[in-house]
């Protein structure tokens, strides 16, 4: 899973103000040159080489979930971080993975056709055939219409059009949402089976040289994936809301609401061409057109396929990584640095250019530990088994420690196909706004040999950019993403109430979940040189150390504030056709507002904090002040998911989702009770934040 820098918001700030600024958000003056001194060592220790073979080492074979190369990788993670001063251990769950046993799709009209499913390359024999994950087993012969990406709104034009999708099978390409929504989508529609494949235009030939010539998806490339839908509960399908130990209590598979329903496969655009290219009826508009080089028509037929998929459904082990470095004066508030591990072939961008950079960055640290630095907190490193299958090692570790997480995480930073081009970008809890710019400040770019935060702002900025050349304007903008689905911080942002941010360096790219997502793609086309490992690793460390050891924890109240505003203005403007006179957000946006105020105070004392009175109880009530806002009971119909500010919902983030959810339903006595809730919860943030004032 992955797409999770999705939901953009746009923050005024001075950049070069916090470029040349020489303190360090949260430091005590008297503690800024010992923190400056170890977190430049820490950089200069962060090697190219030694990320390019801690990459090569990880993906040398394939380690999918559950399988005894995944088991071996988890190993040698755990290895690393002992020899690194962590201590290090494996976290086992028992969770449903299923794999397939055989796979076929076959043409039986006009033509008889059997299609390669697999990439046509010399398959490792421990790589799983391309599939799509909670797939159910079938054997179903129909005639196919295309469906164009398999949107709610692409199903609607078929009816529009009068194209019955009852009884046929749908093909679809993939992107737009997430692949599990466009099963739902056509299951709602009626269909009996679904092929997802790549069209070119989208990451094949029509975007640059395919590889091995260049870094697109070659003819033969497949994209695996999940497909259990998640919008009730991500992990464990089988454990809902519990961690799945051994002998942990499960439902059947029938009872969960979140598992497909009819068989869905995935094709190159090699393989659905001599599906799509045979199909009548009327050609498709402009915009349903793909990059294969005939007309799409919609069909239905006269194609006829037959799927037959037969899936084992069982019970499987995952392995967590955990590495633990204690911290000396709070260790009971823990920052938590994590991604997953396992991949569904060989996993060089999606996941492990993330782990590579994790394990540099821990490298870097304990190196600064053995020359006296000392973490005020404590440090975990974390690598994820099973994200791929729907975050399940995260989910899993998440409800087992729910209790002590919600007592003592501070904050989760999540590494996810971290690297995959130069191209910097970010998303985060509205909290962290600040802090991510103010690592991207200190790191350089090494592709412009400027701070990442210059070239953050160049990238998207071009035309004012190179007009300005290098003067940036001190009310530049940037936009920080908001954290969607798709990646391991779910759990911990939407279910514990946990601040979360994600970062990475991205690039063009055509090989996600295929075979060839691996060590030479990487070498050749994503990151030659592991320039940008290197530096999403000092990133890494610094944004570890630095949270690790700040005097007051450095987050920033006011950007919270202004996200609830406007996303009350956009429910607002959205439904004002519709909003009834009765309801009222004229009290949520007063204490909003209120809040701002009080936060723009806040903030200013925890960017240069004297001496303030009783660190311990200003750092519990910051590290504590997001779970405000991930409240009992949970969303309506999504239980799980508790956080009423920004939630994920597929691979996209919502705002205030509680009353985005009833206004877009149109139940307005839900939409009612939402808005109370939040009430309710700025009146805790409002009194906690005057505590806040009146310590600092």
């Amino acid at each position: 899973m992955k797409n999770f820098l999705i939901s953009i918001v746009t923050i005024s700030v001075s950049l070069t103000a916090i470029a040349q600024n020489n303190g360090i958000r949260g430091f005590l003056p008297s503690n800024i040159a010992d923190q400056r001194k170890h977190e430049a060592a820490a950089q200069q220790t962060i090697s190219e080489k030694e990320a390019e073979q801690t990459l090569f080492m990880l993906t040398k074979e394939p380690h999918h979930a559950g399988s005894a190369g995944g088991r071996r990788v988890a190993e040698y993670v755990r290895q690393r971080l002992k020899e690194f001063g962590f201590d290090s251990r494996l976290a086992e769950y028992h969770v449903l993975l299923p794999t397939p046993r055989s796979v076929s799709v076959t043409i039986l009209e006009p033509v008889e056709k059997e299609l390669s499913i697999a990439e046509q390359t010399e398959f490792h024999p421990e790589a799983l055939i391309p599939f799509n994950a909670y797939s159910p087993s079938g054997d179903v012969t129909a005639e196919v219409v295309y469906a164009n990406y398999a949107l709610a709104e692409d199903f609607q034009s078929l009816e529009e059009r009068g194209i019955d999708v009852t009884g046929k099978i749908v093909i679809a390409r993939y992107g737009g949402v997430y692949r599990g929504l466009k099963v739902l989508e056509a299951t709602k529609a009626g269909a009996i089976g679904v092929i997802l494949y790549s069209d070119p235009s989208d990451d094949g030939y029509m975007a640059g040289d395919v590889y091995p010539k260049g870094p697109m998806r070659p003819w033969d490339g497949v994209q695996r994936g999940t497909i259990r839908f998640a919008e009730r509960y991500p992990g464990d399908p089988l454990t809902p809301g519990t961690p799945a130990t051994k002998d942990a209590k499960r439902i059947s598979l029938e009872v969960d609401p979140d598992m497909p329903e009819i068989p869905c496969v995935p094709l190159s655009y090699g393989a659905a061409q001599h599906i799509l290219q045979t199909l009548e009826g009327p050609s498709v508009p402009r915009a349903w057109q793909g990059g294969l080089p005939f007309t799409y028509h919609f069909g239905a037929g006269p194609t006829k396929v037959r799927i037959r998929l037969d899936m084992d459904f069982q019970i499987r082990p995952i392995w967590n990584n955990v590495a633990v470095l204690r911290g000396t004066e709070e260790p009971d508030q823990w920052i938590i640095l994590g991604g997953h591990r396992d991949g569904w072939i060989f996993g060089a961008q999606d996941p492990n250019g993330g782990t590579a950079v994790l394990l540099e960055a821990a490298r870097a640290i304990s190196r600064q530990v053995k020359a006296g630095w000392k973490p005020r907190r404590t440090i975990v490193i974390a690598q994820w088994d099973a994200e791929e299958y729907g975050l399940i090692g995260s989910t899993e570790w998440g409800e087992q420690l729910r209790d002590e997480l919600k007592k003592k995480a501070v904050v989760y930073m999540n590494f996810d196909a971290t690297i995959s081009g130069p191209t910097f970008g970010a998303s985060a809890t509205p909290s962290l706004d600040l802090f991510l710019k103010s690592i991207t400040a200190d790191v350089l770019d090494p592709g412009k040999d400027v701070p990442v935060l210059s070239a953050w702002w160049q990238n998207q900025n071009k035309d004012e950019a190179t007009r300005l050349e290098d003067i940036i304007p001190e009310t530049a903008a940037i936009n920080v993403g908001r954290m969607g689905g798709g990646s391991d911080h779910v759990v911990f942002q939407n279910h514990l109430g946990i601040p979360s941010m994600g970062f990475g360096f991205g690039g063009p790219g055509g090989i996600y979940h295929s075979y060839y997502d691996n060590f030479d793609w990487m070498k050749r086309f994503g990151d030659p040189g592991f320039r940008y490992h290197a530096a999403a690793a000092r990133l890494a460390a610094l944004a570890g150390m630095r949270m690790a050891n700040a005097d007051v924890l450095p987050f920033s109240l006011a950007p919270y504030a202004d996200e609830i505003l406007k996303q009350l203005e956009g429910i607002e403007k959205r439904h004002k056709d519709s909003w009834p006179a009765t309801l009222s957000l004229d009290t949520v946006k007063q204490k909003a507002s209120q809040w701002k105020t009080m936060a723009m105070k806040v903030d200013e004392k925890i960017a240069q904090p004297e001496r303030p009175r009783n660190l311990k109880e200003i750092n519990s009530l910051l590290s504590l002040l997001e779970r405000e806002f991930a409240v009992e009971p949970g969303l309506e119909g999504r239980e799980w998911f508790k956080h009423r500010i920004v939630v994920a919902t597929g691979y996209e983030s919502v705002g205030l989702p509680g009353i985005h959810q009833a206004a877009e339903s149109g139940n307005w006595e839900s939409a009612a009770r939402e808005t109370r809730i939040l009430a309710s919860i700025l009146d805790s943030i409002i009194a906690m934040t005057s505590r806040l004032d009146a310590l600092l």
